[in-house]
């Protein structure tokens, strides 16, 4: 059953352009680490890794990849600029058993609340905080994902507090 992986990039300082924000916080390397390890666990590896070419999902990415096994991987300018649409494009061009992609908000909740069954649509119709990954499986082939088709297998959020507990 391949799974896909929709991950909104940690916590970065705010400035000016956008795109080009300096690095995580203190706060957002934390998560992306604990958010690493979470997935570590939860998935082990991505056959496939795509990650949005701003500096702060680039830099949740690396955090991520230190502790899961990465096939290929690549930074996509599009992902930057890109809404739900094109996420779910991206993800039907996809291979392999398990696929990762690092995003922003709101394209990849957006992104999550289409492809989920409709029971599964809650946690993510308000959006989602940083460092936050929806964990999709479905069945069939990647070019055949749309609407609906996935199940939310799991919702990690980070924790409330640097010294909190797994994410769940």
């Amino acid at each position: 059953m391949p799974t896909l992986v929709l991950v909104r990039h940690a916590q970065a300082a705010y400035s000016y352009p956008d795109h080009t924000r300096p690095l995580l916080t203190d706060a957002g390397r934390d998560q992306a680490e604990r958010l690493g390890r979470t997935l570590a666990r939860e998935i082990g590896s991505f056959d496939v890794a795509v990650s949005s070419d701003a500096t702060r999902a680039r830099q949740t990415f690396e955090a991520i990849a230190g502790h899961v096994g990465v096939g290929s991987a690549w930074t996509d300018r599009s992902i930057y600029d890109a809404d739900e649409a094109d996420i779910i494009t991206l993800a039907r061009g996809l291979s392999g058993a398990s696929a990762l992609v690092v995003g922003h908000e709101p394209t990849v909740s957006l992104a999550a609340e289409i492809l989920s069954r409709d029971e599964d649509r809650a946690g993510v119709a308000r959006g989602v905080a940083t460092a936050t990954a929806m964990v999709l499986t479905f069945d069939g082939p990647w070019d055949c994902l749309g609407p609906g088709s996935c199940s939310m297998r799991l919702f990690l959020t980070p924790p409330a507090g640097r010294e909190g507990g797994p994410m769940r």
